[in-house]
């Protein structure tokens, strides 16, 4: 299924929403850090520092260069495989069925270490490239991945959910509740869209709709990751 380029624009202003908040979010941790840099190892999520998270959320950006770049020196050299992955909902299933939660926090911590002295300026230079670089794509442009190829255009809203959770957790790290949370709407839309979708592929769709509806609360540990 293919885009259109209204479609592929609204994926491209989503991503733009979510990476402009994680940006503006990671700053003000920084602006914190400045008179606490023992700010930057408090507790973010789970194991995770809260540089550990901002390490972890940059890999929504990174990943986005490293995977064109992949694509294309395979796509010169003629061993590229054909398209595998159709979806967002797909590629998120194929992802977490290959990866384990071990092995996916100690590349956050990784990331982390690379972003130096000042995380909040490595994101943003991080963030400023690969939005330029989104800009001069038409979506159609493959993108290699350990979950299989797949197109920019599918690709791009996993990035953008990635962006707009963890972004939310960083918000949640530093005091602010999710019921003051505010989300851009775009990146909020199309964050709810691929988890609308990854629900209705794992069949759990219905405690959902009936949560979102008021009818009854979510089971203890629903999840559609």
């Amino acid at each position: 299924m293919s885009e259109t380029p209204n479609d592929w624009s609204d994926t491209v202003f989503a991503f733009d929403a979510a990476t402009r908040w994680f940006v503006s979010v990671t700053a003000g941790i920084a602006e914190r850090a400045a008179g606490d840099p023992a700010v930057w190892a408090e507790v973010g999520l789970g194991e995770w520092t809260v540089r550990d998270l901002v390490g972890h959320t940059s890999r929504a950006l990174s990943t986005i260069e490293t995977y064109l770049d992949l694509a294309a020196e395979e796509d010169a050299a003629g061993v590229a495989a054909p398209v595998e992955v159709t979806s967002p909902a797909a590629y998120f299933e194929r992802a977490l069925a290959a990866g384990t939660p071990e092995i996916i926090a100690q590349r956050g911590r990784e990331t982390a270490a690379t972003l130096g002295a000042e995380p909040a300026r490595a994101v943003a230079a991080l963030a400023a490239r690969v939005l330029a670089r989104v800009a001069t794509l038409d979506g159609a442009e493959p993108a290699e991945t350990p979950a299989g190829r797949i197109r920019i255009a599918e690709y791009l809203p996993s990035r953008t959910l990635e962006l707009t959770v963890h972004t939310s957790d960083l918000l949640q790290s530093q005091g602010v509740p999710a019921a003051e949370q505010t989300v851009p709407e775009p990146a909020a839309a199309a964050t709810l869209h691929v988890l609308a979708d990854l629900a209705a592929q794992k069949g759990v769709s219905a405690p959902l709709l009936r949560a979102v509806t008021g009818r009854a609360p979510l089971p203890a540990g629903f999840t559609v990751l």
